[in-house]
């Protein structure tokens, strides 16, 4: 926002605002001395003017440019979050002294009393908008969430009296920070009943933890904007895992000295769990620009907290010590005895470092055990795993789930990014695998990292990260990028071996009735079932003898056929193919148009049943119940949202559908 303002070199100026901030501003991933601060308001260019300014840490001051140089006042303690705030600065230029006040009481003042007059900058007056750039790719990353009020610049400098100084009570800060739903109402590539911010930045969720009837997510978050810097945890919860209400940042970087702090660079991802005596206990992978000094490190907080929202940080518990560089703890107990896991680069391959606490109130207690399994047979050519997850299946099974990238392991390559799982023993020790040879999480790439917990029936629940397929400058005239999978069940199938996923029934609450559709429909080719708009759950049992040729769904389709999306089964390869070839016709989307991945027949039997979620840009793919996948397709066309059966030969199905209600982030 910006205003011209004419300020007198003789008289200074008084600034006076009330604000509310969510989160600090984003910082490029740089010490602290190479920071480009972002600003509450500011009129100013080089060597002229006022900054009103603060830094991704929460510290913030004012520089007022005069006669007798740069003139600098800083606040004594960082600048408070979630909450109105009266925040006032002026500058006198028959003292020369600068000052800061909150909530009208003045709270510092610059050194010196030595008259200057001010020099005004020939510019526009502007709030949360830096003077100068912070950028990063396509990207300008030191803007501000924040809410402003009755800002007012006076061209003098005025009294500030402790007063309230307003008109009129102010909304309630949460109401204030919350995205208007107006901002998205016309983005067509928007999810409407996917879990994700209400704006900007995600990326894995972890931490998924459930405290009663209460289920909350924490997850990878940049507040300022859609791009991936100097990352915070972001905190959800929810009753139901379908509505989620927003809460506010959990944790975000810190500085201990005025250059340091061990998590400075960002709250990489980590783990959530209920710990001894009711406490939440958060892990994560701190990281920092320390040689030596735990970076990255393990660090924990600790939330006495019913509601997970008020965390202290105890600090870093681990560091690399003998591997090449880890991240991404996953921790659980058994009986008194706590068990980390964090994904490892070990030299040769991906893998794991293993760790055992007796004692959590020893920050020391962790001691490195001896390998977990056998890494180098079970890796595929990796440098690193990430996000593991490990938790007893069945009776006498355990899965382990990782994430290696880097290496031979690529977005768009064989073997791509994406999750994998073995299932095996776990004498308390080591695990071992039943086949070393990981299986794929997903049919077919685009979803991983998932986060777990236990329902109240002791059911595994799955959520993870269905990320972008589009260029950073989509992402940018978007202001969002990347969402969180539909929460999937888990269980362990007949053969003891493989891996079962399916929805949670809880979905089922966002179909809406009266837009039901039961019908039976035959014939090849695109046979049209209906159109009920981009946001659909789809159902289609096919009937009768296995079909000669390939079959499946079309969705995402417009009227004249020039965008659609098929899901659909080669029998011939046992294969599942996904062909986003006619998907858009727009030029965003990135990536290999053409999927196949391997279906395993025996494990999720012949393929009948295709299950399929539509939340405009992100599909959820369930077939039989069993074997699952989740993608990004990007149409362009406001009509492509009808839907039908495919096949190359004549095929029978039963289908149902709904439209889906949104669930938009309360």
């Amino acid at each position: 926002m910006s205003a011209p303002l004419p300020l007198s070199a003789e008289r200074g100026f008084t600034f006076d605002a009330w604000m509310v901030l969510e989160s600090y501003p984003s910082g490029d991933e740089k010490p602290v001395d190479e920071q480009i601060p972002a600003s509450i308001a500011q009129q100013a260019s080089k060597g002229r003017g006022f900054d009103l300014f603060i830094d991704p840490f929460g510290r913030w001051g004012m520089k007022v440019a005069t006669d007798n140089g740069m003139v600098e006042v800083v606040a004594p303690s960082r600048f408070p979050l979630y909450g109105w705030t009266r925040v006032s600065a002026s500058y006198d230029p028959a003292s020369g002294q600068a000052s800061l006040y909150l909530d009208g009481r003045e709270i510092a003042r610059s050194p010196g009393r030595r008259p200057a007059r001010f020099r005004p900058a020939n510019t526009v007056f502007q709030i949360a908008h830096s003077f100068r750039a912070a950028p990063l790719l396509v990207f300008n990353i030191n803007g501000l969430n924040a809410a402003y009020d009755e800002v007012r610049v006076f061209d003098d400098a005025v009294a500030i009296d402790a007063g309230p100084a307003r008109r009129g009570p102010l909304p309630s800060a949460a109401e204030s920070l919350r995205v208007p739903t107006s901002r998205f109402a016309s983005d067509l590539q928007r999810p409407s009943y996917h879990a994700m911010p209400q704006a900007n930045w995600t990326n894995e969720p972890h931490g998924l933890v459930r405290r009663g009837d209460t289920w909350h997510m924490f997850y990878q978050r940049t507040p300022n904007g859609p791009f991936k810097t100097m990352m915070a945890w972001g905190h959800l919860k929810s009753d139901d895992l379908v509505h989620w209400t927003d809460l506010p940042i959990a944790l975000y970087p810190e500085l201990q000295t005025p250059t340091f702090g061990f998590d400075m660079k960002g709250i990489w991802s980590g783990d959530v769990v209920n710990g001894p005596g009711g406490l939440g206990l958060a892990f994560y992978t701190s990281v920092n620009y320390s040689p030596n000094l735990f970076n990255p490190g393990i660090s924990m907080a600790i939330s006495e907290d019913p509601d997970l929202i008020r965390w202290k940080k105890v600090g870093p518990l681990l560091d690399r010590t003998g591997v090449a560089d880890f991240r991404d703890p996953y921790v659980w107990f058994e009986g008194t005895t706590a068990h980390m896991i964090v994904g490892a680069a070990l030299g040769g391959s991906g893998g794991l470092a293993y760790y055992r606490c007796d004692n959590l109130a020893d920050r020391a207690c962790w001691k490195r055990q001896p390998a977990f399994a056998p890494f180098a047979k079970m890796d595929v050519g990796s440098d690193i795993w990430e996000m593991p997850v490990f938790e007893k299946i069945a009776a006498d099974r355990y899965i382990l789930v990782a994430n290696p990238i880097g290496g031979a392991v690529g977005k768009y390559t064989t073997p791509a990014t994406r999750g994998v799982y073995w299932v095996g023993t776990w004498n308390g020790k080591t695990f071992r695998p039943l086949d070393p040879k990981p299986r794929v999480l997903d049919v077919l790439p685009g979803h991983l990292s998932p986060t777990i917990e236990r329902d109240k029936d002791g059911r595994i629940t799955a959520v993870g990260i269905v990320d972008e397929r589009r260029a950073p400058q989509a992402q940018l005239r978007a202001g969002w990028a990347h969402t969180f999978s539909l929460p999937r069940l888990w269980r362990l199938l007949p053969d003891g071996r493989t891996l079962g996923q399916s929805p949670v029934p809880a979905l089922a609450a966002l179909r809406d009735p009266a837009t039901a559709i039961a019908t039976r429909v035959s014939g090849a080719g695109d046979v049209a079932v209906g159109d009920l708009g981009r946001a659909v759950e789809i159902d289609a049992t096919f009937e009768g003898p296995s079909p000669a040729g390939r079959f499946g769904l079309t969705i995402a389709r417009s009227a004249d056929g020039r965008e659609a999306t098929r899901i659909l089964y080669d029998p011939a390869t046992r294969e599942i193919v996904l062909d986003k070839r006619q998907s858009t016709l727009g030029g965003d989307q990135e990536g290999p148009q053409l999927l196949r991945g391997a279906y395993d027949v025996a494990a999720f039997g012949e393929p009948r049943r295709f299950h399929v979620f539509v939340d405009h840009s992100v599909v959820d793919v369930f077939v039989n119940d069993a074997a699952a996948f989740s993608f990004r397709t990007y149409p362009s066309l406001a009509d492509a949202s009808r839907f039908g059966v495919t096949a190359t030969a004549p095929v029978t199905a039963q289908v149902k559908a709904w439209r889906m209600n949104a669930a938009p982030i309360r």
